[in-house]
């Protein structure tokens, strides 16, 4: 009876391997194809796919064709130049992305162990602010860890992060896109101000009002955002000057020519040398954030984690 019970035991715990096996295989067949398939499209060719992942082009080509014919769609255009992604591939490569990170934090426990960031960081920003603030501390950042590698976009076009396959975006102000996930990096205030010497020719205003009868340069909105009896609000602003450029405003005031209203960082060093005083300091607007957007994985990727914990040190400096 005992010798039974042994092969009944025995044969369970093969048929349990077998099992097990088995949903290994279904689990790695639905996989097989992802890693190649994403490589191919941020990478733009077999050639160059094969590259990142070690693998032949003749592998990455069979396993990127074998993915096809399981979806029963086809997600590139091949010709002899060059791949492109189909609109379907350029769909399905922005929602597959999100599952190799996850993948990869699940596998290697990335979130919690990994302390040396590695792998690309596809991230856009704010021109001026990028240019300023962001990318100096982006390339330091980069230079402490070599294994990093950054794609940058400098738009002051809010580019969409998962049309555009982007991992993080550098946003100021008010944000509207409720979906994406949010960290405050810093914060941005709105600063009214002008020359000395302006004010000496036509006087300091002391009430909103007053601005009907000053010239004011205006950026790429004809409203400046104002905080009276506690509450923010917009008025409308006039001017012989309109440029879509803060430095070029900043020029203009210093020269005499009306009252700005700008973030801290574009009149800071002029307001400390005394080249531009603040004005009507009482109407200043409650001050904004500056913040790190990324899609709403599950799983935050190391470096983007990473990253974000130093541009808020870096910015905080």
């Amino acid at each position: 009876m005992g010798n039974v019970a042994i092969v009944f035991v025995s044969q369970t715990m093969i048929i349990s391997d077998l099992l097990k096996h088995f949903y290994s295989m279904v689990i790695m067949a639905r996989w097989d194809g992802i890693d190649e398939f994403i490589a191919v499209g941020e990478e733009g060719s077999f050639t160059a796919a094969a590259k990142t992942l070690g693998l032949s082009v003749a592998h990455i080509s069979r396993h990127v064709t074998a993915l096809e014919q399981r979806l029963n769609t086809q997600l590139l255009t091949r010709t002899t130049r060059k791949v492109v992604l189909t609109k379907e591939g350029e769909a399905y490569l922005h929602q597959i992305k999100h599952l190799q990170y996850a993948m990869d934090e699940a596998t290697q426990g990335l979130a919690t162990h990994q302390t040396t960031p590695k792998g690309k960081i596809k991230l856009t920003a704010p021109v001026m602010y990028g240019e300023t603030f962001i990318m100096p501390l982006v390339n330091n950042f980069m230079y402490d860890h070599p294994e990093v590698e950054v794609v940058a976009t400098l738009s002051n076009e809010q580019e969409n992060l998962l049309e555009g396959g982007f991992d993080l975006a550098i946003r100021l102000g008010h944000l509207k896109d409720s979906s994406l996930k949010a960290r405050r990096l810093s914060a941005r205030r709105f600063i009214m101000c002008a020359a000395p010497e302006y004010l000496r020719r036509f006087g300091e205003p002391h009430t909103l009002g007053e601005l009907n009868n000053h010239q004011c340069l205006v950026g790429n909105s004809s409203y400046w955002r104002v905080n009276e009896n506690g509450r923010d609000k917009h008025i409308k602003i006039a001017g012989r000057l309109q440029c879509n450029s803060g430095w070029a405003l900043v020029d203009g005031a210093k020269k005499g020519l009306g009252i700005v209203q700008l973030p801290d960082y574009y009149i800071g060093n002029e307001i400390s040398s005394g080249e531009l005083v603040p004005i009507l300091t009482a109407y200043q607007p409650q001050q904004e954030g500056v913040w790190g957007v990324y899609p709403p994985r599950q799983f935050v990727a190391t470096n983007v984690r990473v990253l974000l914990d130093y541009l808020v040190a870096g910015l905080k400096a």
